[in-house]
């Protein structure tokens, strides 16, 4: 990236990651922040919650507390604090952005009643997580369709499991799981768990249910650990994923691609990771006044499914997960020459790549 993309003084950004800062998704979401943020010229500093809600609390007054307090705060509305943050982040006239899981209406509800512009949100990246549950869904039909030579068996049995009852993102994906149910009456959901996005608790859920008799053909998880812990309880009990059971996740997590790839899973649904760094893109053109920034937009990215069809060009682009071969000024609005729209996806990454 050209130096003259840098700011003049050195922008302070803090965030509030919800998640494990060394493993698993928010690591790749904080991976892609810092390599986007160093790109851009901004000092990031990252306060990592472990999946605690208590620890969530205090790494958010860590970032209140931050001296020289900083510029910009980027939030994520787990565990229903994003509301509070909001108005906190605002009493101190620090600007917020909400990624991945953005307000509520209530909570947005709730804002306007204590805050006359909601001044201190700017803007709100989310994935479409709604069209990922559906196509999740889909993919268990269209699996079986596959599997089975003589063609669909009237139902296939389904057990959905979720990741929690309060996240918009999980809720978001359970209406897309919701909509697949109404439009694909082969799905038969017999019944739905919380798993709280854990593998050992998809584990012991899926196997208790084998254990318990109940027919299974198909698992609709809402993350990838809750497909591989369902993965390994369907072949600890002497079946075969990708054969005698279909499993979809989400999350573009490397077991889940590997899973993918040997057929076990029917797809991983995501790259919402990148929006760690699709975050500082939209911050770089929030500070250059790009239109579309302004007045709290709330901006929303497709996210994409990983299929064994589209295996090679995943990983072509990808598949080493170094995050610095991508130059994320390349997806900025004030930087192109032309256009006014985000291309957040496989085909901008594809013109992104760096090369030697």
């Amino acid at each position: 990236m050209s130096d003259s993309l840098k700011t003049s003084e050195r922008l302070r950004v803090a965030f509030i990651n919800p998640g494990y800062g060394d493993r698993g998704f928010w690591k790749d979401v904080r991976d892609t922040m810092q390599v986007a943020a160093d790109q851009f010229g901004y000092d990031l500093v990252v306060f990592d919650s472990n999946r605690d809600r208590e620890k969530m609390i205090d790494s958010a007054q860590r970032a209140f507390d931050m001296e020289p307090p900083a510029d910009y705060i980027i939030a994520v509305n787990e565990y229903q604090q994003g509301s509070r943050i909001v108005l906190e982040a605002e009493r101190r006239d620090i600007p917020v952005i909400m990624l991945l899981n953005g307000l509520t209406e209530p909570q947005q509800e709730s804002i306007a009643h204590l805050s006359e512009d909601m001044s201190g949100l700017i803007f709100t990246l989310t994935p479409d997580n709604e069209r990922a549950g559906f196509e999740i869904a889909q993919s268990l039909i269209d699996g079986a369709r596959l599997s089975y030579s003589g063609g669909l068996p009237r139902t296939l049995c389904l057990l959905s499991i979720a990741g929690d009852r309060s996240t918009p993102a999980s809720l978001q994906r359970l209406a897309g799981l919701d909509l697949a149910l109404k439009q694909f009456p082969v799905l038969n959901e017999k019944r739905r768990l919380v798993a709280h996005w854990s593998y050992d608790v998809a584990f012991r859920q899926t196997a208790a249910w084998i254990e318990g008799g109940e027919c299974l053909d198909a698992v609709w998880a809402a993350n990838d650990d809750i497909a591989l812990g369902a993965i390994d309880a369907i072949e600890q009990a002497g079946m075969t994923t990708g054969k005698d059971v279909m499993v979809g996740g989400l999350n573009w997590s490397e077991q889940g691609v590997q899973n993918v790839a040997n057929g076990k899973m029917t797809l991983t649904h995501g790259g919402h990771f990148l929006a760690g760094g699709w975050v500082m893109v939209l911050l770089y053109d929030y500070i250059a006044d790009v239109e579309i920034l302004r007045n709290h937009p709330e901006i929303t990215f497709r996210m994409e499914a990983i299929t064994q069809k589209n295996l090679k060009d995943f990983d072509r682009i990808l598949g080493a997960r170094d995050w610095t071969n991508i130059d994320f000024s390349r997806f900025s609005i004030a930087h192109s020459t032309s256009g006014n729209a985000y291309h957040f996806g496989i085909e901008g990454l594809a013109q992104a790549l760096v090369r030697d």
